[in-house]
């Protein structure tokens, strides 16, 4: 911040006594200081990411909202996997790639845009919503460091598994049942 500027009420202001408002007053605060431990840790953690070919690249910055396994056959077909390892954020997290990757929804009634890197076919990342309500669907696979990410909690969509997998998570067989589970997890961040 330049020399003679503070922070009022979060507005860049003048330090110098009649250069701001007659009804203002002027202190200097520091974000670092001022912010929540979780806040400071959430502005802090930035997680590079990019398609497996490195066209798109971007990035995710704070703390994820979960991971978790999908094994739905969209994610078998996109990543040509058994299951898809998922990290979801929040939309608005998300540097966005824009210029190579094509977005496209693959069921009639889906909500989830996925988008699909333009130069080698595979996944980038896949959106839901818009805005501060959207979130963002990021294959663990396409972080540069996935050791910073938590680990994975539960598996969706089971009952359109290709193996079996004996890893003590829960396990969400039915569409109804992977919704539920997804919606709860939802709700318990706010």
């Amino acid at each position: 911040m330049p020399n003679g500027v503070s922070i009022v009420f979060g507005i860049a202001m003048p330090a110098k006594p009649g250069l701001g408002h007659a009804s203002s007053f002027t202190f200097t605060v520091s974000p670092r200081e001022s912010a929540s431990p979780q806040a400071r840790k959430m502005e802090t953690i930035q997680h590079s990411c990019q398609c497996p070919c490195g066209t798109n690249q971007f990035s995710a910055v704070g703390e994820p909202i979960v991971r978790f396994f999908c094994h739905c056959t969209i994610c078998q077909d996109k990543y040509q996997a058994p299951f898809a390892d998922v990290t979801l954020f929040k939309l608005p997290a998300v540097r966005l790639p824009e210029q190579a990757t094509t977005y496209g929804k693959y069921k009639r009634f889906a909500a989830i845009d996925r988008g699909i890197c333009d130069a080698c076919h595979k996944p980038v990342m896949a959106k839901m919503g818009a805005g501060d309500k959207g979130y963002a669907f990021i294959s663990t696979r396409n972080f540069v460091d996935p050791s910073e990410l938590p680990p994975s909690v539960m598996h969706v969509f089971y009952g359109t598994r290709t193996a079996d997998i004996d890893d003590g998570l829960p396990k969400h067989s039915s569409w109804l049942s992977s919704q539920w589970a997804f919606l709860k997890l939802l709700r318990a961040e706010g």
